[in-house]
Order: C-alpha cells, then structure tokens, then sequence
C-alpha cells in the first residue's frame, strides 16, 4: 500500500508537466518570413524588434504569470522570467531598449499575429490555428 502512494504522488507530481504542449514560435501565414534561427530568436526577444530576412519584426510576448512562457524564455533564451523582468529594467533604465509588447493571452496572440504580419510570437503547438505557420520549436 505504501509503494501505491508513492506511484500516485509521482504520478500526480509529473502529469502536468506531461500536459504543457511543445511551445512553437510563429507568425501569420501570410508573413513573408519562412525560417527562423535560433541566434536570430534570442536576439530578437533580447531586444523587443529586429530584422530577419530583411523584414522588420515585432515580438509579442504572452502575460508574465504565463507557463508557456515560461517554458519559451527558458528554451530560447536560457532565462527565467524573473531574469527577463530585471534585464528589462536595465534595458530599459539605460534608455538601451523596449520589452516585446505583451498580450492578453493566447487567443490575443493569435489574432494578432494573424493579422499583422510584422508581429512574431509563440504558442503552445496546439495552439495554432491554420492563419499561422511556425517558424521555429523551442527544445
């Protein structure tokens, strides 16, 4: 009886890790952009905007309690939120850069990046609806 109660606490420890689906980086379909390095993904989320392809880009960030984003900084960027929030303070204090612009959640993400395609964002892959295409999966 002891070793069930141990199984069903490890069970109920890791199943929502099991839940969180892959995060994927995306755009809208109708985004000029095809592909997406890793480089260029940190550098554009270490600086709010950027170029990729030649294409001027904007970066969307979902709310900061998010568990996708966590799971987004910590792949892409190798940062917790926490350290995210205190690189953003200095960019900031120093005049040197503005944070990706935040969204409400996942659906204002998707709508968003549907219609608009200068914004990048990320999604839980099923998340994504057919007005998007992903760039780029998170590890």
């Amino acid at each position: 009886m002891k070793l069930f109660k141990q199984w069903v606490a490890v069970l109920i420890f890791l199943l929502p890790l099991q839940v969180m689906a892959e995060v994927v980086v995306v755009v809208g379909k109708d985004s000029p952009i095809s592909s997406l390095s890793e480089s260029q993904l940190r550098q554009l989320y270490l600086e709010g905007s950027g170029r990729i392809a030649g294409i001027g880009v904007k970066a969307l960030d979902l709310p900061e309690e998010d568990r996708t984003r966590k799971a987004f900084y910590q792949g892409a960027v190798g940062k917790t939120p926490a350290q995210m929030k205190s690189y953003w303070a200095r960019m900031i204090f120093t005049g040197r850069g503005a944070p990706p612009r935040m969204v409400s959640g996942n659906r204002a993400m998707q709508v968003m990046l549907e219609s608009n395609p200068e914004l990048i964002g990320y999604l839980p892959e099923d998340q994504v609806t057919s007005g998007l295409k992903v760039l780029y999966r998170i590890p």
